[in-house]
Parts: C-alpha cells; structure tokens; sequence
C-alpha cells in the first residue's frame, strides 16, 4: 500500500512543479496595415511575435497590452483585457486550459472559447494564438498571443 502511494504521489507531482514554475506573457494585439492611432501608447509587437504572425497578411501589429501571468496549479487566474478577459487553469492532465470571455459595455462576460496547451509546448517556445476581426474597424483583426515569458 505503501508503494502506491509513494507512486502516486509521483504522478501527481509533475503537473503541480510545471504550473507553478510557469511565467506566461499575454498580450492582446491588433493586426492592421494602418499607423498606430495617434495619442495611444502603443507599442509595436516585437520580432519573434511577428515571426509567429507571418501568416496573416496584416504589414503592423500594435501591442494594445501586454502583461505577466505566473501560472497557479490550484486556482483559476482571470486576467482583464480591454475588452475580453482570458481565464488560465491547470487542468487534471497538466495542460494550460484557457478561456476567453468577451466583455460587454454592462461589464458582462461571454465565453468565446476554451483551449488547451501543453505547458512544455509553451516553455520550449510555441504560442497560443487566439485571433478574431476587429468589430469596431473593417479589414483589422486581434489577436489574445499567450507565451513563455523568460
């Protein structure tokens, strides 16, 4: 009986030291062949997330805002956008289980959509992209980047 705890107490172990050492950086970004709107302090993306964006046809990406999330493994993490907010958890297999909501003018939210990511996916580089059009101005889209944050 002994023995079976001890290897179960293995098993478990593994997924609660990844989320913990986790550092996740969130942006929310917008994609548009247009200059930065003036009076915004917008940044623009850096090199390895345009890399990342060469797929989509837009010439700029501006950082809208950027901030640090140090993955839990026994909570939930909500984090404000502008206008969306994404919701991180350490589901039961390890993997990041993330969730964007929408926010509405009576600071209402929507589920949008849930994902999953490995977490050793994201800490060997990869990113979570999730990406929709821009409602406010035609031909512009968004994009909620989740990374690895050195």
């Amino acid at each position: 009986m002994g023995c079976l705890m001890i290897g179960l107490l293995a098993l478990c172990a593994p997924a609660a030291t990844l989320a913990g050492d986790l550092k996740l950086r969130l942006e929310l970004a917008w994609g548009t062949d247009g200059d930065a709107p003036e009076g915004k302090n917008l940044k623009e993306l850096d090199a390895k997330g345009r890399e990342k964006l060469r797929h989509f046809r837009w010439k700029n990406y501006w950082v809208v805002k950027s901030t640090p999330v140090v993955l839990d493994a026994k909570a939930v993490q909500k984090v404000a956008l502008d206008r969306c907010q994404v919701d991180f958890k350490t589901a039961p297999d390890g993997n990041v289980e993330v969730k964007l909501h929408s926010i509405n003018e009576a600071k209402e939210a929507k589920l949008v959509t849930t994902l999953r990511h490995s977490h050793e996916a994201l800490k060997r580089g990869e990113f979570l992209l999730i990406a929709g059009d821009d409602k406010d101005k035609w031909n512009d889209a968004w994009f909620v980047i989740i990374r690895a944050d050195p």
